[in-house]
């Protein structure tokens, strides 16, 4: 029982680094990692403050590729300090209970020693001699010499299991004391990382939140410009599907490393929970045999992906809130004549990709370089669609120039801020692209 409490509590405080003449040589191994740390967390603290409003696009990826990949670490070693403070509070659940069983153990000896103490009280050794010389039968005698000799045995055998019980007693006390020691000490780093995760965070969502300034401020400008300029309408709003692009990047692999990090987690308290359950069932005996239980362990699912850009849904179509008025008035001038108008407006960066891979092919190429008219239908490349800003609508009823739904928007389109893209007589946006 010793050894597997010491080996348990030993391998623990090697965790918190050696002490005495071996802490400057663990502080200087661990220099290099805190040393990237603290250079990592210093580039994301700088990319927090980066002046969207004027950075050109290149510098706006570095900055977001620095405050996934900080958030990201952060959450890896949050996971890693997490994971620490279970293992110890499990190792301190062990010592605790070890320390528990030998004050039991120590309780039965004490109990069985005062029992044979008052048995000794009643029938003294004295009395037994007699009894020897009243003994008529040779083999009577020596059956009671014998049982004599076995009790005095038993006797001794008890105070020295008492003895070895305390012993083993102190020894567990002292295991638990160090393993609620390590046990504090995780918990304090654990704090620390959860602060620092908080604080990642905090950084990509002020960032996020000034780059949706950015984008939402230049949109505005391209439906402003769409009447009187329109190749400039066209530029300013399709740098913005590139930047809501690179945001929505951003934040899908924030998620995808969380819900990494969740499964990893899970998995972890599987074992964890057997442990625990270990823990509280296990019987160490002196050949060191012990029973374990695995309970299930539930799964965590990841939040839902959110947009860069303001959205607001009007009859079941979707596109970017600053159009969202001049679409309600154009739909209800349709409906006025008879017409009613469905369709589809906004799409994220990955549902352009998906319909790049169903009308261009599924090769890099196809998907990113393929120019829009060589696909069947017509589709713009991920990051250069009037669709992916909420600037665009594909009306379900338009499938020709010949239906009445083209024929009517072809008329009044205009009078509501929507031109129509020659090629696809579905496609109408506030610029024609």
């Amino acid at each position: 029982m010793r050894r597997q409490l010491g080996a348990a509590v030993a391998i623990l405080t090697l965790g918190l680094g050696l002490s005495g003449t071996n802490s400057a040589n663990s502080a200087q191994r661990e220099d290099p990692v805190k040393e990237r740390e603290r250079v990592r967390t210093q580039q994301a603290d700088v990319a927090s403050r980066l002046d969207v409003q004027k950075a050109s696009l290149a510098k706006i990826d570095s900055a977001l590729q620095a405050l996934t990949t900080d958030l990201v670490a952060q959450r890896t070693l949050l996971g890693q300090a997490t994971q620490e403070v279970a293992d110890a509070r499990q190792h301190l659940e062990v010592a605790t209970a070890a320390v528990a069983r030998t004050e039991r153990r120590i309780s039965g000896l004490v109990t069985k020693m005062r029992e044979r103490a008052v048995a000794a009280y009643v029938s003294p050794p004295s009395d037994q001699a007699i009894d020897l010389l009243r003994m008529t039968s040779v083999k009577a005698a020596s059956f009671r010499r014998m049982y004599g000799e076995v009790r005095a045995a038993t006797d001794a055998d008890l105070a020295d299991e008492l003895k070895s019980a305390r012993s083993d007693l102190e020894f567990s006390r002292s295991q638990a004391a160090a393993a609620r020691h390590v046990s504090e000490v995780k918990q304090a780093q654990q704090q620390a990382r959860t602060a620092k995760v908080s604080a990642a965070r905090s950084r990509q969502l002020t960032f996020a939140s000034a780059l949706k300034r950015r984008i939402d401020g230049s949109l505005a400008r391209a439906i402003r410009l769409a009447r009187t300029d329109r190749a400039l309408s066209v530029r300013i709003a399709l740098e913005q599907a590139a930047l809501a692009a690179r945001l929505a990047a951003a934040r899908a692999a924030a998620q995808a490393a969380a819900a990494a990090a969740r499964d990893r987690a899970a998995a972890e308290a599987a074992t964890r929970a057997a442990a625990r359950a270990a823990a509280r069932h296990n019987t160490f005996r002196p050949n060191g045999r012990e029973s374990r239980a695995l309970p299930a362990v539930s799964k965590v699912s990841a939040p839902p992906p959110t947009s860069g850009i303001g959205l607001a849904t009007v009859g079941g179509i979707t596109v970017s809130a600053q159009i969202a008025g001049r679409l309600q008035t154009l739909l209800t001038a349709a409906r006025s004549a008879g017409l009613n108008l469905t369709g589809g407006g906004y799409r994220s960066p990955s549902q352009q990709i998906t319909l790049r891979q169903a009308h261009c092919g599924s090769s890099y190429y196809a998907i990113y370089q393929m120019s829009a008219g060589s696909c069947h239908p017509p589709t713009a490349p991920p990051g250069q669609s009037m669709h992916e800003v909420g600037l665009a609508i594909d009306f379900s009823n338009c499938s020709s120039h010949s239906t009445a739904c083209y024929r009517w928007l072809s008329a009044n389109g205009s009078r509501f801020g929507f031109f129509n893209l020659p090629s696809e007589p579905w496609h109408w946006s506030i610029n024609g692209h």
